[in-house]
């Protein structure tokens, strides 16, 4: 009985949808060790270039606020090149780290939330972490 509603639970649930009320987003403080402006602007400009949900100047004009916290560091290098063993100009970033965000209302209720991780592959981290961002946000907003 219960290994059967288990299965019923995995295959049928759905992920919990942002309600269609939110329009516009404000993108409040990002707490990373580092990086943290580059994220906050780069998910600005991802909000921005899709256009839906809006980007809001201010909190009080949005319907939801984008906060995050979290924390990067570089892991190791890679190269092209296997005979090359210095940190050339060929040489690439390997990072590790998180970033925890959280969407919130007027009321300080939790919206939706994300934990992302980086991708291998991108020499800047803040564009990848707020790509994956914007991009499950968009999901979960749009049905």
């Amino acid at each position: 009985m219960f290994s059967t509603v288990s299965w019923y639970a995995l295959v049928f649930a759905q992920a919990p949808a942002v309600p269609p009320k939110v329009r516009s987003i404000f993108v409040g403080e990002i707490k990373a060790a580092s990086e943290a402006d580059a994220i906050r602007h780069d998910l600005m400009e991802e909000l921005r270039k899709h256009g839906k949900p809006g980007l809001a100047g201010k909190p009080d004009s949005a319907d939801a606020t984008l906060t995050g916290n979290g924390e990067f560091w570089v892991k190791g290098y890679y190269n092209l090149n296997p005979r090359e063993r210095s940190l050339g100009e060929d040489a690439h970033r390997v990072y590790g780290g998180y970033l925890s965000v959280e969407l919130r209302d007027r009321k300080g209720e939790v919206l939706w939330s994300y934990l992302v991780t980086p991708r291998r592959g991108y020499d800047s981290v803040s564009r990848d972490i707020a790509g994956q961002v914007v991009k499950k946000l968009r999901e979960a907003i749009e049905p």
